[in-house]
């Protein structure tokens, strides 16, 4: 048995390692329905723990996307209405297919200094 590459941490606690392309279909129709508000997708072979995907869905319905790469500097977010559209974007980006840093206006997430 090989050790996982990737790892989906969902709102409830609920974890799934190497999840498919349906699986992250029905992990958002969750979002959709209420059931869970975020997920985290972790690539596991990247050691500082820094390089994942994420969603939320935002109050009006939407998903919140981001992605980071790094340090804070490479950490990014889009917003978009359609549940396909998000999941193309992090099925692309969990199975390193081209194309998803295209398919939603990319901006970086600013961080606040909260000292």
């Amino acid at each position: 048995m090989t050790a996982p590459l990737l790892r989906v941490k969902m709102e409830s606690g609920q974890i799934w390692d190497d999840p498919s392309e349906d699986l992250l279909f029905e992990l958002l129709s969750d979002m959709e329905r209420g059931e869970e508000q975020f997920l985290v997708m972790d690539r596991l072979t990247d050691t500082t723990g820094q390089t994942f995907v994420q969603v939320a869905r935002t109050d009006a319905g939407g998903y919140q996307v981001e992605y980071r790469e790094g340090d804070e500097d490479h950490h990014f977010q889009a917003f978009a209405e359609d549940k396909r559209i998000v999941h193309s974007v992090i099925t692309s980006w969990a199975f390193d297919l081209p194309g998803w840093r295209n398919a939603l206006p990319w901006a970086p997430l600013q961080f606040t200094d909260c000292r």
